[in-house]
Protein backbone atom coordinates (compact mmCIF):
# COMPACT_ATOMS: atom_id res chain seq x y z
CA UNK A 1 0.00 0.00 0.00
CA UNK A 2 1.25 3.31 -0.44
CA UNK A 3 -0.05 6.30 1.19
CA UNK A 4 0.03 9.87 -0.41
CA UNK A 5 -0.07 13.13 1.87
CA UNK A 6 -1.71 15.72 -0.18
CA UNK A 7 0.14 19.08 0.50
CA UNK A 8 -1.56 22.00 1.70
CA UNK A 9 -0.90 24.17 -1.29
CA UNK A 10 -1.47 22.51 -4.85
CA UNK A 11 2.24 24.21 -5.76
CA UNK A 12 4.02 22.16 -3.74
CA UNK A 13 2.79 19.06 -4.99
CA UNK A 14 5.75 19.99 -7.70
CA UNK A 15 8.48 19.66 -5.09
CA UNK A 16 7.38 16.88 -3.53
CA UNK A 17 4.79 14.49 -1.73
CA UNK A 18 5.26 13.00 1.93
CA UNK A 19 4.63 9.66 1.58
CA UNK A 20 4.27 6.23 3.59
CA UNK A 21 4.98 2.62 2.07
CA UNK A 22 2.56 0.12 4.41
CA UNK A 23 1.54 -3.57 4.96
CA UNK A 24 -1.39 -1.84 6.01
CA UNK A 25 -0.93 -2.21 9.57
CA UNK A 26 2.20 -0.71 10.07
CA UNK A 27 4.94 1.91 8.31
CA UNK A 28 7.33 -0.17 6.31
CA UNK A 29 9.40 3.18 5.13
CA UNK A 30 8.58 7.09 4.64
CA UNK A 31 10.01 9.58 2.51
CA UNK A 32 9.45 13.05 0.20
CA UNK A 33 9.69 12.32 -3.59
CA UNK A 34 8.11 13.63 -6.44
CA UNK A 35 5.34 12.03 -8.46
CA UNK A 36 7.56 10.44 -10.80
CA UNK A 37 9.96 8.94 -8.04
CA UNK A 38 6.75 6.71 -6.95
CA UNK A 39 5.99 2.97 -8.01
CA UNK A 40 3.79 2.65 -10.23
CA UNK A 41 3.55 -0.99 -8.84
CA UNK A 42 2.58 0.09 -5.25
CA UNK A 43 -0.62 -1.55 -4.67
CA UNK A 44 -3.53 0.12 -3.16
CA UNK A 45 -2.46 3.93 -3.59
CA UNK A 46 -4.97 5.89 -0.84
CA UNK A 47 -4.07 9.65 -0.76
CA UNK A 48 -4.52 11.93 2.54
CA UNK A 49 -6.32 14.47 2.72
CA UNK A 50 -4.85 17.26 4.81
CA UNK A 51 -7.00 18.29 7.91
CA UNK A 52 -6.56 22.22 6.44
CA UNK A 53 -8.45 21.45 3.17
CA UNK A 54 -11.65 20.22 4.72
CA UNK A 55 -14.52 21.42 5.90
CA UNK A 56 -17.22 19.54 8.27
CA UNK A 57 -20.72 20.20 8.63
CA UNK A 58 -23.78 18.97 10.42
CA UNK A 59 -26.85 18.73 7.66
CA UNK A 60 -30.76 17.56 8.25
CA UNK A 61 -31.42 15.46 6.07
CA UNK A 62 -34.81 15.46 4.93
CA UNK A 63 -36.83 12.11 4.18
CA UNK A 64 -35.98 10.43 0.80
CA UNK A 65 -33.50 12.14 -0.32
CA UNK A 66 -31.20 9.13 -1.13
CA UNK A 67 -30.49 8.13 -4.73
CA UNK A 68 -30.30 10.32 -7.58
CA UNK A 69 -31.48 13.66 -5.46
CA UNK A 70 -28.84 13.60 -2.65
CA UNK A 71 -26.64 15.91 -4.37
CA UNK A 72 -28.83 18.32 -5.41
CA UNK A 73 -30.14 17.82 -1.62
CA UNK A 74 -26.84 18.68 0.18
CA UNK A 75 -26.45 21.33 -2.50
CA UNK A 76 -29.54 23.13 -1.34
CA UNK A 77 -28.97 22.12 2.25
CA UNK A 78 -25.67 23.82 2.27
CA UNK A 79 -25.56 26.65 -0.61
CA UNK A 80 -26.35 29.50 1.98
CA UNK A 81 -23.36 27.97 4.89
CA UNK A 82 -20.61 27.99 1.96
CA UNK A 83 -18.47 30.83 1.14
CA UNK A 84 -18.14 28.98 -2.55
CA UNK A 85 -20.66 28.03 -4.65
CA UNK A 86 -21.24 24.01 -4.37
CA UNK A 87 -20.81 23.34 -7.35
CA UNK A 88 -17.01 24.39 -6.91
CA UNK A 89 -16.76 22.04 -3.71
CA UNK A 90 -16.43 18.42 -3.58
CA UNK A 91 -19.53 17.35 -0.64
CA UNK A 92 -19.27 13.85 0.44
CA UNK A 93 -22.01 12.50 2.97
CA UNK A 94 -21.01 10.51 5.98
CA UNK A 95 -20.95 6.91 4.51
CA UNK A 96 -22.81 5.54 7.27
CA UNK A 97 -25.59 7.97 6.72
CA UNK A 98 -27.05 5.80 3.83
CA UNK A 99 -30.19 5.50 6.53
CA UNK A 100 -30.40 8.73 7.49
CA UNK A 101 -31.10 9.76 4.20
CA UNK A 102 -33.43 7.38 3.52
CA UNK A 103 -35.86 8.15 6.59
CA UNK A 104 -33.85 11.72 7.50
CA UNK A 105 -31.80 13.02 10.51
CA UNK A 106 -28.97 14.86 11.05
CA UNK A 107 -25.51 13.80 8.95
CA UNK A 108 -21.68 14.82 8.83
CA UNK A 109 -20.39 16.10 5.65
CA UNK A 110 -17.08 16.72 4.57
CA UNK A 111 -16.43 19.56 1.89
CA UNK A 112 -13.35 20.66 0.24
CA UNK A 113 -12.41 22.51 -3.24
CA UNK A 114 -12.78 20.70 -6.53
CA UNK A 115 -9.91 22.90 -7.96
CA UNK A 116 -7.33 22.05 -5.40
CA UNK A 117 -7.93 18.61 -5.51
CA UNK A 118 -7.39 18.31 -9.16
CA UNK A 119 -4.51 20.45 -9.16
CA UNK A 120 -3.13 18.33 -6.16
CA UNK A 121 -3.68 14.84 -7.50
CA UNK A 122 -2.63 16.28 -11.17
CA UNK A 123 1.12 15.25 -11.05
CA UNK A 124 0.45 11.76 -9.83
CA UNK A 125 -2.19 10.87 -12.69
CA UNK A 126 0.39 12.30 -14.88
CA UNK A 127 3.29 9.65 -14.09
CA UNK A 128 0.37 6.54 -14.16
CA UNK A 129 -0.54 6.84 -10.59
CA UNK A 130 -4.41 5.81 -9.79
CA UNK A 131 -5.12 7.03 -6.33
CA UNK A 132 -7.78 4.18 -5.63
CA UNK A 133 -9.44 5.83 -2.79
CA UNK A 134 -9.11 9.17 -0.77
CA UNK A 135 -8.96 9.57 2.92
CA UNK A 136 -9.08 12.69 5.20
CA UNK A 137 -6.37 13.10 7.61
CA UNK A 138 -8.51 13.79 10.61
CA UNK A 139 -12.51 13.48 11.02
CA UNK A 140 -15.11 13.75 13.65
CA UNK A 141 -14.92 11.54 16.56
CA UNK A 142 -17.45 10.59 19.60
CA UNK A 143 -14.63 10.05 22.17
CA UNK A 144 -12.45 13.24 21.66
CA UNK A 145 -9.19 12.59 20.43
CA UNK A 146 -5.92 15.62 20.69
CA UNK A 147 -3.83 15.86 17.76
CA UNK A 148 -0.27 18.08 18.24
CA UNK A 149 1.60 18.10 15.24
CA UNK A 150 4.77 19.69 13.95
CA UNK A 151 7.58 21.71 15.59
CA UNK A 152 8.23 23.50 19.02
CA UNK A 153 8.03 26.83 17.26
CA UNK A 154 5.61 25.68 14.26
CA UNK A 155 2.67 23.39 15.56
CA UNK A 156 -0.86 22.49 15.33
CA UNK A 157 -3.17 21.09 17.59
CA UNK A 158 -6.81 19.98 16.23
CA UNK A 159 -9.29 18.15 18.62
CA UNK A 160 -11.26 15.76 16.93
CA UNK A 161 -14.87 15.75 19.07
CA UNK A 162 -18.60 14.62 18.19
CA UNK A 163 -19.04 18.21 17.20
CA UNK A 164 -16.18 17.81 14.28
CA UNK A 165 -12.97 18.94 13.70
CA UNK A 166 -11.49 22.02 15.13
CA UNK A 167 -7.50 24.11 15.03
CA UNK A 168 -7.39 25.15 18.49
CA UNK A 169 -5.48 28.87 18.93
CA UNK A 170 -2.04 28.39 19.71
CA UNK A 171 -2.68 30.31 23.34
CA UNK A 172 -3.28 27.29 25.03
CA UNK A 173 -4.95 29.23 27.91
CA UNK A 174 -7.65 29.48 25.48
CA UNK A 175 -8.27 25.83 25.78
CA UNK A 176 -10.25 25.79 29.30
CA UNK A 177 -13.03 26.87 26.66
CA UNK A 178 -13.31 23.81 25.24
CA UNK A 179 -15.26 21.16 27.13
CA UNK A 180 -14.18 18.04 25.11
CA UNK A 181 -10.71 18.68 26.64
CA UNK A 182 -11.42 17.97 30.18
CA UNK A 183 -13.18 14.87 29.25
CA UNK A 184 -11.88 11.57 31.09
CA UNK A 185 -11.86 9.75 27.95
CA UNK A 186 -9.27 12.33 26.05
CA UNK A 187 -6.76 10.62 23.95
CA UNK A 188 -4.14 12.53 23.52
CA UNK A 189 -1.75 11.68 20.10
CA UNK A 190 1.23 13.81 19.99
CA UNK A 191 4.46 13.87 17.22
CA UNK A 192 7.74 13.25 19.22
CA UNK A 193 8.73 16.56 18.68
CA UNK A 194 5.46 18.17 20.88
CA UNK A 195 5.61 14.79 23.43
CA UNK A 196 7.82 16.86 26.31
CA UNK A 197 5.72 20.43 25.79
CA UNK A 198 2.02 18.55 26.12
CA UNK A 199 3.20 16.81 29.01
CA UNK A 200 4.34 20.16 30.72
CA UNK A 201 1.03 21.92 29.60
CA UNK A 202 -2.10 19.69 29.86
CA UNK A 203 -0.05 17.23 32.57
CA UNK A 204 -1.06 14.12 30.89
CA UNK A 205 0.64 11.92 29.26
CA UNK A 206 0.37 11.36 25.21
CA UNK A 207 0.64 8.83 22.88
CA UNK A 208 3.74 9.22 20.49
CA UNK A 209 2.39 9.24 17.01
CA UNK A 210 4.67 10.28 14.10
CA UNK A 211 3.47 11.92 10.94
CA UNK A 212 3.47 8.82 9.33
CA UNK A 213 1.70 6.69 11.83
CA UNK A 214 -1.41 9.37 11.93
CA UNK A 215 -1.45 8.86 7.39
CA UNK A 216 -1.57 5.06 7.91
CA UNK A 217 -4.19 5.48 10.46
CA UNK A 218 -6.06 8.13 8.19
CA UNK A 219 -5.70 5.70 5.85
CA UNK A 220 -8.26 3.14 7.22
CA UNK A 221 -10.75 5.36 7.80
CA UNK A 222 -14.61 5.06 6.37
CA UNK A 223 -14.56 7.90 4.94
CA UNK A 224 -13.63 7.63 1.37
CA UNK A 225 -13.85 11.01 -0.44
CA UNK A 226 -13.14 9.31 -4.09
CA UNK A 227 -16.91 9.81 -5.18
CA UNK A 228 -18.24 11.96 -8.14
CA UNK A 229 -15.02 12.48 -10.60
CA UNK A 230 -12.67 10.55 -8.68
CA UNK A 231 -14.99 7.91 -8.18
CA UNK A 232 -14.11 4.13 -8.93
CA UNK A 233 -15.42 1.58 -10.95
CA UNK A 234 -17.34 -1.50 -9.16
CA UNK A 235 -13.91 -3.58 -10.60
CA UNK A 236 -11.79 -1.37 -8.60
CA UNK A 237 -13.82 -1.33 -6.06
CA UNK A 238 -13.78 -5.08 -5.66
CA UNK A 239 -9.97 -5.34 -6.66
CA UNK A 240 -8.87 -2.56 -3.60
CA UNK A 241 -11.14 -4.85 -1.08
CA UNK A 242 -9.38 -8.26 -2.31
CA UNK A 243 -6.19 -6.40 -1.95
CA UNK A 244 -7.18 -4.94 1.21
CA UNK A 245 -8.39 -8.48 2.44
CA UNK A 246 -5.33 -10.30 1.40
CA UNK A 247 -3.24 -7.46 3.24
CA UNK A 248 -5.28 -7.90 6.18
CA UNK A 249 -5.04 -11.72 6.13
CA UNK A 250 -0.88 -11.63 5.57
CA UNK A 251 -0.21 -9.04 8.24
CA UNK A 252 -2.89 -8.15 10.69
CA UNK A 253 -2.02 -9.50 14.23
CA UNK A 254 -5.34 -11.01 14.62
CA UNK A 255 -4.75 -13.33 12.01
CA UNK A 256 -0.98 -14.53 13.29
CA UNK A 257 -2.35 -18.00 14.38
CA UNK A 258 -4.29 -18.79 11.63
CA UNK A 259 -0.95 -17.93 10.08
CA UNK A 260 1.03 -20.30 11.95
CA UNK A 261 -1.45 -22.45 11.57
CA UNK A 262 -1.38 -22.76 7.92
CA UNK A 263 1.86 -22.76 7.51
CA UNK A 264 2.35 -25.89 10.59
CA UNK A 265 -0.15 -27.42 8.09
CA UNK A 266 1.88 -26.85 4.87
CA UNK A 267 5.30 -27.61 6.45
CA UNK A 268 3.04 -31.05 7.67
CA UNK A 269 1.83 -31.89 3.90
CA UNK A 270 5.04 -31.28 2.34
CA UNK A 271 6.85 -33.22 5.18
CA UNK A 272 4.01 -35.80 4.51
CA UNK A 273 4.16 -36.04 0.63
CA UNK A 274 8.31 -36.18 0.82
CA UNK A 275 8.07 -39.28 3.15
CA UNK A 276 5.33 -41.08 1.15
CA UNK A 277 7.71 -40.28 -2.30
CA UNK A 278 10.50 -41.74 -0.16
CA UNK A 279 8.70 -45.02 0.48
CA UNK A 280 7.39 -45.30 -2.68
CA UNK A 281 10.60 -44.88 -4.28
CA UNK A 282 12.56 -47.76 -2.03
CA UNK A 283 9.21 -50.51 -2.69
CA UNK A 284 10.37 -49.30 -6.18
CA UNK A 285 13.72 -49.26 -6.31
CA UNK A 286 13.24 -52.75 -4.15
CA UNK A 287 11.13 -54.47 -6.70
CA UNK A 288 13.41 -53.30 -9.38
CA UNK A 289 16.27 -54.95 -7.38
CA UNK A 290 14.27 -58.20 -6.89
CA UNK A 291 13.78 -57.98 -11.11
CA UNK A 292 17.10 -57.70 -11.41
CA UNK A 293 18.25 -60.37 -9.19
CA UNK A 294 15.16 -62.91 -10.67
CA UNK A 295 17.01 -62.47 -14.05
CA UNK A 296 20.50 -63.06 -13.11
CA UNK A 297 19.88 -65.72 -11.00
CA UNK A 298 17.38 -67.39 -13.79
CA UNK A 299 19.84 -66.27 -16.76
CA UNK A 300 23.69 -66.14 -15.45
CA UNK A 301 24.33 -64.88 -18.79
CA UNK A 302 23.19 -61.94 -18.57
CA UNK A 303 25.61 -59.64 -16.85
CA UNK A 304 24.46 -56.17 -17.80
CA UNK A 305 20.60 -55.57 -16.68
CA UNK A 306 19.04 -52.47 -18.42
CA UNK A 307 15.59 -53.86 -19.15
CA UNK A 308 14.86 -56.67 -16.84
CA UNK A 309 11.07 -57.88 -18.16
CA UNK A 310 12.27 -57.74 -22.04
CA UNK A 311 15.78 -58.93 -21.43
CA UNK A 312 13.91 -61.95 -19.65
CA UNK A 313 11.05 -62.27 -22.73
CA UNK A 314 14.03 -62.16 -25.18
CA UNK A 315 15.99 -64.84 -23.34
CA UNK A 316 12.81 -67.16 -22.68
CA UNK A 317 12.15 -66.77 -26.58
CA UNK A 318 16.08 -67.89 -27.56
CA UNK A 319 15.26 -70.75 -25.26
CA UNK A 320 11.72 -71.91 -27.11
CA UNK A 321 13.74 -71.19 -30.11
CA UNK A 322 16.90 -73.30 -29.11
CA UNK A 323 14.00 -76.14 -27.79
CA UNK A 324 11.52 -75.79 -31.12
CA UNK A 325 9.02 -74.27 -28.85
CA UNK A 326 7.01 -71.48 -29.91
CA UNK A 327 6.15 -68.01 -28.06
CA UNK A 328 3.50 -65.46 -27.59
CA UNK A 329 6.05 -63.42 -29.94
CA UNK A 330 6.87 -65.88 -32.87
CA UNK A 331 4.57 -65.96 -36.09
CA UNK A 332 2.01 -69.08 -35.15
CA UNK A 333 0.87 -67.39 -31.87
CA UNK A 334 0.44 -64.20 -33.04
CA UNK A 335 -1.52 -64.83 -36.36
CA UNK A 336 -4.07 -66.86 -34.01
CA UNK A 337 -4.46 -63.85 -31.59
CA UNK A 338 -4.95 -61.99 -34.69
CA UNK A 339 -7.76 -64.21 -36.42
CA UNK A 340 -9.80 -64.50 -33.17
CA UNK A 341 -10.65 -60.09 -33.78
CA UNK A 342 -11.17 -60.15 -37.19
CA UNK A 343 -14.13 -59.98 -38.70
CA UNK A 344 -16.11 -62.41 -40.49
CA UNK A 345 -15.05 -62.30 -43.95
CA UNK A 346 -12.35 -60.35 -43.97
CA UNK A 347 -8.61 -61.87 -45.03
CA UNK A 348 -5.97 -59.48 -44.80
CA UNK A 349 -4.20 -58.69 -48.34
CA UNK A 350 -1.03 -58.50 -47.09
CA UNK A 351 1.01 -60.26 -43.96
CA UNK A 352 4.94 -59.38 -43.03
CA UNK A 353 6.29 -60.06 -39.58
CA UNK A 354 10.12 -59.44 -38.77
CA UNK A 355 11.20 -58.44 -35.50
CA UNK A 356 8.56 -60.14 -33.31
CA UNK A 357 6.24 -57.76 -35.11
CA UNK A 358 2.75 -58.59 -37.51
CA UNK A 359 1.72 -56.16 -40.22
CA UNK A 360 -1.32 -56.68 -41.84
CA UNK A 361 -3.11 -55.09 -44.72
CA UNK A 362 -6.17 -54.78 -46.47
CA UNK A 363 -8.39 -54.83 -42.93
CA UNK A 364 -10.51 -53.30 -40.86
CA UNK A 365 -10.47 -53.02 -37.20
CA UNK A 366 -11.54 -49.63 -36.84
CA UNK A 367 -14.58 -50.31 -34.70
CA UNK A 368 -13.75 -53.51 -32.85
CA UNK A 369 -12.73 -52.19 -29.65
CA UNK A 370 -13.92 -55.43 -27.77
CA UNK A 371 -11.54 -57.14 -29.83
CA UNK A 372 -8.55 -54.89 -28.99
CA UNK A 373 -9.61 -55.28 -25.23
CA UNK A 374 -8.75 -58.95 -25.58
CA UNK A 375 -5.52 -58.81 -27.19
CA UNK A 376 -4.13 -56.64 -24.78
CA UNK A 377 -5.62 -58.64 -22.25
CA UNK A 378 -3.16 -61.57 -23.33
CA UNK A 379 -0.46 -59.01 -23.35
CA UNK A 380 -0.69 -57.98 -27.34
CA UNK A 381 -0.78 -54.31 -28.66
CA UNK A 382 -2.52 -53.49 -31.85
CA UNK A 383 -2.20 -50.03 -33.38
CA UNK A 384 -2.93 -48.51 -36.56
CA UNK A 385 -0.36 -47.58 -39.25
CA UNK A 386 -2.12 -46.48 -42.20
CA UNK A 387 -5.71 -46.59 -43.77
CA UNK A 388 -6.09 -50.16 -43.45
CA UNK A 389 -2.75 -51.42 -42.39
CA UNK A 390 -2.03 -52.63 -38.56
CA UNK A 391 0.69 -53.46 -36.30
CA UNK A 392 0.56 -56.46 -33.75
CA UNK A 393 3.02 -57.18 -31.29
CA UNK A 394 3.90 -58.04 -27.70
CA UNK A 395 3.87 -55.23 -25.05
CA UNK A 396 7.15 -56.01 -23.72
CA UNK A 397 8.65 -56.24 -27.58
CA UNK A 398 7.36 -52.26 -28.41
Amino acid sequence: MLIIALPHSANAATTGYAHVHSDGHSVLRHAIGVAATLSIHAGEVVAVVPHSRLAWLRVQLPPASHGPRLPSVLHGLLEDRLLDDPQHLHIVLDPQAEGVARTGGEAWVAVCDKAWLREVLAPLQAVGLTVQRLTPELSPSNAPVLHVMGEPDHSQSVLCHAQGVTLLPPNTAQWRAFAALSQDDLQIQAEPAMVARVQSTLQRQPSLQSAAQRWLESSQSEWDLAQGEWAQGRAQRTQRQLQATWQTLLHAPAWKPVRWGVGVLVALQVLGLNALAWRERSALDAQQASLHSILKNTFPSVTLVIDAPLQMQREVDVLQQKFGATSSTDLEPMLAALADVLPAGQTPSQIHFANHALRVQGVALDGNASGVARLKAQGMNLRQDGNDTWVLQAESAK
